[in-house]
């Protein structure tokens, strides 16, 4: 089962890891200026789910059936791209 979780993050990492870069890069403009590094792992907590709606909701629609057959449903796949945005964002604003 973590396999079939890990295929499915592959096409969601690198798009989430831009836009997260996208927001803390922005929020580094900002009046108030957030680091770039803390607004990069804000942006992981905010960039996961959409991506994650952007990438197989609107787009790979029909991908959602192959994960059904393999028994993952979506509600297991979007709980995983919730955790794995927690932990990954955590470690960026944590270690960072």
């Amino acid at each position: 089962m973590l396999l079939l979780i890990s295929a499915f993050q592959q096409k969601l990492i690198p798009p989430t890891f831009c836009v997260a870069l996208a927001i803390g890069i922005a929020g580094y403009f900002m009046v108030w200026s957030t680091p770039v590094v803390q607004g990069t792992g804000f942006g992981y907590f905010l960039a996961g789910p959409l991506t994650h709606y952007f990438v197989y909701e609107l787009r790979n629609e029909n991908e959602y059936y192959f994960y059904f057959n393999l028994g993952l449903r979506k509600i297991t796949l979007y709980a995983s791209t919730a955790i794995l945005n927690l932990i990954l964002g955590a470690l960026i604003l944590f270690y960072a």
